[in-house]
């Protein structure tokens, strides 16, 4: 076997060979970090992401189609947030009471009917009224702030992957919304309404995610009773309530005693005594539900 006669005769087989390594390297570190990653449990949790939040943006790529030069574009933005903010605000206290099957279905029912109404409503150019359009935003918009609080607290069953998932897909829904958008109404010349109608299809993809898609296996391990009431909560006597200042003493105490290598595992370790817990002070549905409206309060008026 004749030998190089120069080394820049040898220099390719060790640029290809180094080339090589390198590509071999980065596929491994590559898979490392995704080891663990179930395909299915990614694929539905950015469905969830990008559906819940395309909507919102879609909405607001029309705002100027949907109330007309003559009247604030703010109003579209507003009718968008302040239903979906006040959502997240009041539905944690009581949404747990509701099955992640049923809140589903509520917000594609939600999403599906609030499009259709801004879709029918009649033009500005035709003599229409906002209000129905604005009726319809606000349906999107408490399905919208229900599917986020709702679809983040699932990804405690499937794993730090499912949130990142939804996080990509709601970085998506900005670019596809109003990509789609222009696409359809200025390169492809759909007209708005037929736009929306075609949008108002979208939130089915949220169903077929969560019914086909996503393993239901994770969910249902943790029984109905965890998953899906408030049967995962604790009761204490009334003379027991946690001092919350204790419960922090005592969670920086263990923390300090397990060393700082174990880092959040120690949190984790120590989680079960730091549950929220339900008082067997409040029994009936309205005093739970005035005791969380007082909470809610007092993050506003501490005093």
């Amino acid at each position: 076997m004749p030998r190089p006669t120069s080394l820049q005769d040898a220099l390719p087989v060790t640029d290809v060979t180094s080339t090589s390594s390198r590509w071999t390297h980065l596929s491994d570190k590559f898979r490392r970090v995704f080891r663990g990653a179930d395909p299915r449990v990614c694929a539905a949790f950015w469905l969830f992401g990008l559906v819940n939040n395309v909507l919102y943006v879609i909405l607001l790529s029309a705002a100027l189609d949907l109330v007309g030069p003559d009247i604030p574009k703010g109003l579209v933005l507003l009718a968008d947030i302040i239903p979906s903010f006040a959502t997240k605000l009041i539905a944690p206290y009581f949404i747990h009471l509701v099955p992640y099957s049923t809140r589903v279905l509520i917000f594609v029912f939600f999403s599906v009917v609030g499009m259709l109404i801004v879709a029918m409503s009649p033009s500005y150019t035709d003599g229409g009224t906002i209000a129905s359009k604005v009726a319809g935003i606000i349906l999107a918009s408490l399905s919208a702030g229900g599917g986020e609080l709702s679809f983040v607290g699932l990804t405690h069953f499937y794993g730090p992957f499912s949130l990142a998932a939804w996080g990509s897909g709601t970085g998506a829904a900005g670019l596809v919304g109003a990509g789609a958008y222009a696409l359809a109404t200025s390169a492809l010349n759909i007209s708005v309404h037929v736009t929306l109608f075609a949008s108002a299809l979208l939130p089915s993809v949220m169903a077929i995610a969560f019914f086909v898609i996503l393993p239901r296996a994770p969910l249902q391990s943790f029984g109905s009773a965890a998953t899906e009431g408030p049967g995962s909560y604790y009761a204490v006597e009334r003379d027991e309530h946690p001092n919350e200042d204790e419960m922090d003493v005592e969670r920086h105490n263990e923390q300090d005693d397990s060393g700082e290598s174990q880092g959040l595992l120690a949190v984790s370790a120590h989680s079960d005594t730091l549950k929220s817990v339900h008082t067997t002070e409040y029994s009936t549905w309205s005093e739970r539900t005035r005791m969380n409206l007082r909470r809610l309060g007092k993050l506003f008026f501490p005093l």
